[in-house]
């Protein structure tokens, strides 16, 4: 028969091994910093379009903050409802059919919203894809809580996605860029690209490779950092919506020459809340027959 001594010892150590699994558990150094990257997509909608033109949006959110908050101090909370609302408000104006979004969080620690992508497809009625860099921060800020990366909102049936890696400096500095296959039409896929450069002179040679593979139509939207190897995609026969530069070096929407001509191009205002320190850049792309 135990005695009363014995049974407490077994009580207390049942105690500490719970306690030392959910510390363990809870450890983000099980988190391999320099590999890990979540990256999935879901349709809302599977129904199929015969568009000859295509209105196109790209957007970094700044990690769901205002323009004049900084999302990497962890003092500073954002990234809640209301945010998401004033984005899809904004994106709205441009009746837009691909979004390209940039600085997207998830699970980021001072955001109220967890799980923003997924409830901005919701206030946007879209079909939604969504690729991290990886578990990483810009300023090494440790321990990292949550990700952050790019995603794609589109009215069009989402076929697979891939997250490819294009910038590796460090475990802290990585990127990639987010490459969704889209069924445009029956039997015809689009490949609709989010990127986010840092930029190092990885940026523009490996996106250079990874199109050179591809065969369907390309669509490729998003934050370049004003990189001057940019015109290095000339060569590939992609045609910049802004041909002429004039909004900014920064956010640009790029498109195979051979299968778009570009219609219009232009920013979609926002200068009551400032939702972002970037400006949302739209184009509206034809079809070649």
């Amino acid at each position: 028969m135990r005695s009363k001594c014995s049974e407490g010892l077994i009580k207390l150590k049942a105690v500490f091994l719970l306690v030392t699994f959910l510390l363990t558990a809870c450890n983000k150094e099980d988190i391999d910093y320099t590999r890990s990257r979540t990256s999935y997509f879901k349709n809302l909608h599977e129904q199929s379009f015969s568009d000859t033109t295509i209105t196109c949006v790209t957007f970094n959110i700044q990690l769901g903050f205002k323009a004049a908050q900084d999302p990497w101090n962890k003092e500073i909370v954002g990234a809640d409802t209301a945010q998401v609302k004033e984005i899809a408000r904004l994106l709205k104006k441009a009746q837009p059919d691909i979004i390209a979004l940039q600085e997207v969080p998830r699970n980021r620690y001072n955001a109220v919203v967890k799980l923003f992508i997924e409830l901005l497809a919701t206030e946007m009625d879209m079909n939604y894809a969504y690729g991290t860099h990886s578990y990483n921060d810009p300023y090494g800020i440790y321990p990292v809580h949550g990700e952050w990366g790019n995603a794609i909102l589109t009215k069009y049936k989402i076929l697979e996605i891939n997250n490819k890696e294009v910038e590796f400096i460090s475990k802290w500095e990585k990127r990639s860029i987010l490459d969704a296959s889209l069924e445009l039409q029956p039997g015809k896929v689009l490949h609709a690209i989010s990127l986010h450069y840092i930029p190092s002179d990885q940026a523009v040679s490996n996106t250079v490779k990874y199109l050179g593979q591809l065969s369907d139509p390309v669509i490729m939207m998003g934050d370049f950092n004003i990189t001057g190897e940019i015109h290095a995609f000339d060569s590939l026969g992609f045609r910049d919506a802004d041909a002429n530069y004039t909004n900014n070096w920064i956010d640009r929407i790029y498109y195979s020459g051979n299968d778009f001509s570009c219609n219009s191009f232009g920013t979609i205002a926002d200068s009551v809340t400032w939702i972002s320190d970037h400006l949302a850049n739209y184009g509206v792309l034809k079809l070649n027959d």
